[in-house]
């Protein structure tokens, strides 16, 4: 409401500045498990300035045409597979790691074959670039 009673809403609006897809493989696609608030923070904020962001499946990131994958939490040889695939279709696969879970199967296969590694702290990418050297850092903990 206005100083005068009257009902009004705010719309607004965003232009598109890139026609790059953004595909984020997440598990709210699945049954049961948690999707982080990493991963819906930087896709609302990426789509709050213009780009085409979403949280799909991997067939859907196929058949769409994204450019862009982003993968993490699930690392199995299922995962390594589908990443494999849009590998072959052109996408360029980043993988979002927020814990240093390299002693687990699949891990190292997977950050090995992607296209970036974006870790959560710089004493993460320290140890991720013995596997992949092509990593950027975006906080959200610190580590000693």
């Amino acid at each position: 409401m206005n100083s005068w009673g009257t009902p009004s809403i705010g719309i607004r609006a965003v232009k598109p500045v890139s026609s790059i897809k953004i595909g984020w493989i997440a598990p709210i696609n699945f049954d049961a498990a948690q999707t982080r608030i990493r991963v819906l923070n930087i896709d609302r904020w990426l789509r709050s300035r213009g780009y085409y962001s979403k949280i799909v499946n991997y067939p859907e990131i196929i058949n769409e045409k994204y450019d862009v994958a982003i993968v993490g939490k699930h690392f199995d040889i299922h995962h390594y597979q589908n990443i494999k695939l849009l590998k072959q279709h052109g996408i360029t696969v980043f993988c979002d790691i927020c814990e240093d879970i390299l002693e687990f199967a699949w891990v190292k296969e997977i950050l090995q074959i992607c296209d970036r590694i974006v870790c959560c702290s710089f004493a993460l990418e320290e140890k991720i670039k013995s596997i992949n050297i092509k990593t950027v850092v975006i906080e959200d903990s610190y580590e000693v």
